[in-house]
């Protein structure tokens, strides 16, 4: 599993919205043995590569727009960054990497995306 989960780092690091844009977004294929049946620990970091992969294939041609859309998925929206720091065994707060004078714009990208609900 800790191999996965280096696996998964690498295409989408969630420790930080900087660790999310430093991802790799140029990979578009890593063959891994597919899980089976329930939601295992291994069976969610095998989906959570898969749309990082389907990420970096839909916007290959703009990666600054790869990284954006990653961390938008994932680092701004609370209940999918809650299931990757789980797994992942990250403890840090998303908003620590956040400059006050930029929380405005990431919360109306949040509400845009994600919805009001995701704000509270």
């Amino acid at each position: 599993i800790e191999g996965m989960k280096a696996c998964l780092r690498l295409v989408n690091d969630i420790s930080g919205i900087n660790a999310t844009l430093q991802s790799n977004h140029t990979m578009r294929c890593l063959d891994v043995e597919e899980g089976y049946g329930l939601l295992t620990p291994v069976v969610k970091i095998q989906l959570q590569i898969s749309d990082s992969l389907e990420l970096n294939h839909d916007y290959e041609d703009d990666l600054e727009v790869v990284g954006k859309e990653k961390v938008i998925q994932t680092q701004l929206h609370g209940g999918k960054r809650a299931e990757l720091a789980d797994l992942l065994g990250v403890t840090r707060s998303l908003y620590s990497d956040i400059n006050p004078l930029h929380l405005p714009e990431v919360l109306a990208l949040v509400g845009l995306h994600h919805g009001q609900e995701e704000l509270y």
